[in-house]
């Protein structure tokens, strides 16, 4: 039974393969930046790994920055090449590596002892048909000004107000802007997607549900009476499009680096990008076993 278990468990994960061909996607103006990438190259050459353009068939894109970073590259590959993140940024909760771990990279990827997550994404219906990982962000027309938006899920309506904007997030995206407005953290092994109100107004007419999660296959609606409004897609260039944008799951996979094969490990990943590390010591004394004086 135990077996089983384990297997289901896992199930989320692919064995990676032998890598021999790497792209590096990173902002060169950084010098800390620089100086990583300029470390990861030089392992990667010494272990027989040729590093080439994002455009060239990499095996792999390693992308070095912060969670901003990691979503660019993943616009330009959209789901065609695995992404491996190396943090180099405030929290990068999408990245898998720290930049003490780098020495061992190289050995790593050319054993082929990773393993591959597919993160699930949303799409807008109709044109244009934009793409999220994070999230999207709904918003006025009116730079600067409140939204009169209503929500519908599946040709039913669910509410209206007036807000800063409607986020429809992803499980991914639920550690982002998403969380920040105070809907709910989802494990990545979920097939749902999170659609929150953004400061509604005023707190009197507030709604009773502020955020909700509903399937991925659901179709999300919302509303405007603004001839047009703002589609912003993790966090990049404003799209104006009519009203009202339609928002589902997306076949479109983007395919995540992984050193562990449990999926449960996401946990490990947020208390290690998110929680704080002095708070209490608790988190000096799970690590080495040392009594924290303030407990």
């Amino acid at each position: 039974m135990l077996n089983k278990v384990n297997c289901r468990i896992h199930a989320m994960l692919v064995k990676g393969s032998p890598v021999n061909r790497v792209s590096l996607i990173y902002n060169s103006s950084k010098q800390k930046t620089l100086k990583l990438a300029e470390a990861i190259e030089k392992s990667l050459i010494s272990a027989g790994i040729t590093i080439v353009d994002h455009s060239s068939a990499p095996d792999m894109v390693i992308v070095i920055g912060g969670d901003g970073t990691l979503l660019r590259a993943f616009h330009q590959i959209q789901g065609k090449v695995p992404l491996l993140g190396v943090k180099d940024g405030t929290y990068g909760t999408l990245l898998e590596v720290d930049p003490d771990e780098i020495e061992y990279l190289s050995d790593i990827l050319k054993k082929g002892m990773y393993w591959l997550e597919q993160a699930s994404t949303i799409e807008t219906v109709g044109k244009p048909r934009l793409i999220a990982l994070n999230e999207f962000l709904i918003r006025s027309g009116k730079i600067g000004k409140s939204s009169k938006l209503g929500i519908a899920v599946d040709s039913v309506p669910t509410g209206e107000c007036i807000c800063d904007g409607v986020i429809v997030s992803t499980p991914t995206g639920s550690l982002a802007y998403s969380l920040a407005a105070g809907g709910p953290l989802l494990d990545p092994r979920s097939s749902d997607m999170i659609v929150s109100y953004v400061a509604p107004w005023p707190p009197s007419l507030t709604l009773a549900v502020k955020s909700f999660v509903i399937p991925l296959n659901s179709k999300v609606e919302i509303w405007s009476s603004e001839p047009y409004i703002y589609v912003i897609a993790d966090g990049m260039s404003p799209v104006r499009i009519s009203p009202p944008i339609k928002v589902t799951g997306s076949n479109t996979k983007a395919i995540l680096v992984r050193l562990s094969p449990n999926p449960a490990d996401f946990y490990k990943r947020i208390a290690k990008r998110m929680v704080p590390r002095r708070l209490t010591g608790i988190m000096d004394y799970l690590k080495t076993g040392t009594s924290p004086q303030n407990l």
